[in-house]
């Protein structure tokens, strides 16, 4: 065999040698492929007259580059602060490591990165002594209250909330702090004044800096939707519902001395704030019910019964409700010419403090006896259906009328002590009970009257209404125009074929067709509002009679009254309306809730009368 001179095969001792290894790269280029595929390098060679290519696979992506240096430079981060705020460093060093750290939080990115790592109970866990100091205490809570700025899970644990709630107590024992000097704590305060003017900090006084105020301010941002359901039970476990309730007292002791807007309207603010995590913690919670109930003497109702009786009297001087708002004497309501914030702030405050009664008393003998023996709060509940909605602007008026329904019927079902008190109650009767159209003239009633009557005949307008409501719903669906032809053009036979053919319109029959489109929709919208206001008659209504059902219950006195106001003393229109409400809760909600069985139960003690 010949072989070229370029293919010669050197042979020793019969053992056939490989060629000589190519020579060094000489030239490196980048050859970029498909989208989202790796790219490969290729190494360029030169042998002789022949250029040789070498790909080298899985060389990562720019994206994956820049994502690995992001991770890196947080894992520095991280890793340099976390070394500074450990016990063994001067406090300076660890004061400083932690706000350095609360800086670096306020960017959303890194506390993305450090709840994506799971380093927010490593960094309280190395933080748990800082209530021995009171310059780190400061620094720790002004930390807690920066991570408490996203809308997401805090990822708190409960050592951290342990560490919250002693962080809280701090205010009442400040002798145990070690206040290095004064100086120190006068920069740490202006560089976290600083630092929380850059987050959201509606709530936050910024000339308050201190550690009981920002702990505060963390625990009422969170809610047990946010941190999880152990959140109710360790709230509770670890004191941190005793602070919460106290708070409430201190907000509304400030109402009735409060002359300036400003601080009334902080006041209502941090009573309603206080008001809603309590609310949330006492949902389906029997156990923060009765630790609420019982906590100093039930003080968080009584501070509620009196945040309502102050609310019931602000709402008066603060009014929002609309000028044009027609009363029985024909005098124009009282408006107080105001910011709209103080009269919000009212609003949002009655809210909240029935929603906690609410969920105090639900099924609940001592909730409902502890709140109905609360000085005048029965009256100020019936307010808030007859009186109060008058005073707000007109889409508030349905929930608020609601709500004090709602209350009422919590405290009368089971306490025959509250039966007994709102029977022989006497009130004033709704303020658009004059508002009847051209109905019976013998519901139009002035001046004071027993409450049972009052409520007999706002159930019976709103039933009425109710039944207006659905009749001129009924004609408009009935009037509602039938399809019409398409009138763009016509179907013509040419050369044996069906074609459609368009026909030119007019400017006059354009506009005709978009006036037919304005008045169906114009139809619609007639429709919907009909729609939603025989919802909300047919609400009130059943929830009236559903009050009244319960005063008659074990009481034989109470159903002779009744039946005494009722049209011809007959409870059928009464169980009527419930029958259609447990009907529409039974689509809308669980079957076998408490509220459908206690419908359920007043509908056969009603049918037996």
């Amino acid at each position: 065999v010949r072989l070229s001179s370029k293919e010669a095969i050197h042979k020793d001792d019969g053992v056939f040698k490989a060629p000589a290894p190519p020579p060094k790269v000489i030239k490196t280029v980048t050859i970029p492929t498909q989208p989202y595929q790796e790219i490969v390098t290729a190494l360029k060679c030169r042998k002789e007259d022949k250029e040789l290519y070498t790909v080298v696979q899985h060389v990562k992506h720019f994206n994956d580059v820049v994502e690995f240096g992001e991770n890196q430079e947080f894992t520095d981060d991280i890793e340099y602060l976390l070394s500074g705020l450990k016990s063994n460093q001067p406090l300076n060093t660890r004061c400083l490591s932690v706000i350095s750290l609360a800086t670096k939080c306020a960017m959303p990115s890194f506390r993305m990165h450090l709840r994506a790592h799971g380093m927010v109970a490593m960094v309280f866990k190395t933080l748990d002594d800082s209530q021995h100091h009171q310059n780190l205490s400061l620094c720790t809570a002004a930390l807690m209250y920066i991570l408490s700025r996203d809308r997401l899970n805090m990822d708190l644990d409960r050592a951290s909330l342990d560490l919250m709630i002693r962080l809280l107590e701090l205010e009442q024992d400040a002798s145990s702090a070690k206040l290095l000097n004064e100086k120190d704590m006068n920069k740490i305060k202006e560089k976290i004044r600083r630092l929380c003017e850059t987050v959201h900090n509606k709530h936050l006084d910024l000339e308050n800096i201190t550690t009981g105020h920002l702990a505060m301010e963390t625990l009422l941002s969170l809610t047990s939707k946010r941190a999880g359901d152990w959140f109710k039970e360790e709230l509770r476990l670890l004191g941190g519902l005793d602070h919460i309730v106290d708070k409430v007292k201190e907000c509304v002791d400030h109402l009735s001395s409060d002359e300036n807007e400003e601080k009334l309207v902080a006041s209502l603010w941090g009573a309603e704030r206080c008001l809603r995590v309590l609310e949330s913690v006492t949902v389906h919670n029997p156990e923060n019910q009765s630790y609420l109930i019982a906590y100093k003497d039930s003080q968080l109702i009584v501070s509620s019964a009196k945040a309502l009786q102050h609310c019931e009297e602000l709402i008066q001087r603060y009014n929002r409700a609309e000028d044009s708002i027609c009363l029985p004497d024909n005098k124009p309501l009282p408006h107080q010419n105001v910011t709209n914030h103080v009269g919000k702030a009212v609003e949002d405050c009655m809210r909240a403090i029935i929603g906690v009664l609410l969920n105090l008393t639900n099924d609940n003998e001592w909730g409902s006896t502890k709140t109905g023996e609360q000085d005048g709060l029965i009256g100020t509940a019936m307010n808030c259906v007859l009186q109060v909605p008058k005073f707000l602007p007109q889409e508030q008026r349905f929930d608020i009328r609601v709500l004090g329904l709602g209350l009422l019927i919590n405290l009368v079902e089971y306490s025959a002590r509250n039966r007994h008190c709102l029977v022989n109650m006497e009130t004033s009767c709704s303020f658009d009970s004059f508002c009847t159209g051209e109905g019976d003239d013998s519901l139009k009633i002035t001046g004071q009257i027993d409450a049972v009557q009052a409520l007999v005949q706002l159930f019976l307008e709103r039933e009425r209404a109710a039944q207006l409501a659905e009749s001129q719903t009924d004609e408009l669906i009935k009037e509602a125009p039938t399809a019409q032809h398409d009138k763009s053009g016509e179907w013509q036979e040419t050369s044996g074929e069906i074609q459609w053919v368009s026909t030119e319109k007019s400017d006059s029959a354009d506009e005709k067709d978009k006036k037919e489109e304005d008045d169906e929709e114009l139809d619609l919208n007639k429709a919907l509002q009909h729609a939603g206001k025989h919802m909300e008659d047919c609400i009130v209504a059943s929830y009236t009679a559903l009050l009244l059902g319960c005063l008659c219950q074990e009481s034989p006195i109470n159903v002779t009254t009744v039946r005494e106001y009722l049209p011809e003393g007959d409870f059928s229109i009464m169980t009527e309306m419930l029958k259609k409400f447990l009907s529409f809760m039974n689509l809308t909600c669980a079957v076998g809730t408490t509220g459908q069985k206690s419908i359920s139960r007043v509908i056969e003690y009603l049918e037996h009368c």
